[in-house]
């Protein structure tokens, strides 16, 4: 079993986690994400509003995916994701966002593919 560690630990050791204390402390949610043995594979972050749910998904420092998801009674759907492998370039760009309605904000569904691939 890991060892827990403080907040300031973790910044000192990982200072791109500051990104994570500071939307925080804004509303966002932070969950681990466990594999079938319980073992911590990685951080999953939302932020709900009326409208839509921005998503954080944090695997490890280099694998990070952010997502922009419509509520059903605005048209449902992901209007914007993003994979990247620079924690804070990812969470500035889906911070960055406008809200729906406003200019600039992404509105066009993106659509799933049928085919389904292992990661």
């Amino acid at each position: 079993m890991n060892e827990k560690i403080t907040e300031g630990d973790a910044l000192r050791r990982f200072p791109e986690l500051h990104e994570l204390v500071t939307i925080r402390s804004s509303g966002w949610v932070f969950r681990g994400l466990y594999d079938e043995s319980g073992e911590l594979v990685g951080i999953v972050g939302s932020y709900s509003r009326r409208q839509y749910t921005d998503a954080l998904f944090i695997f490890d420092r280099h694998n990070v995916s952010a997502a922009r998801v419509l509520d059903d009674s605005y048209g449902g759907g992901c209007v914007w994701a993003k994979e990247g492998t620079d924690l804070q370039e990812v969470v500035r760009d889906l911070l960055g966002l406008p809200e729906p309605g406003e200019s600039g904000a992404p509105s066009l569904v993106k659509r799933s593919s049928l085919l389904w691939t292992p990661a």
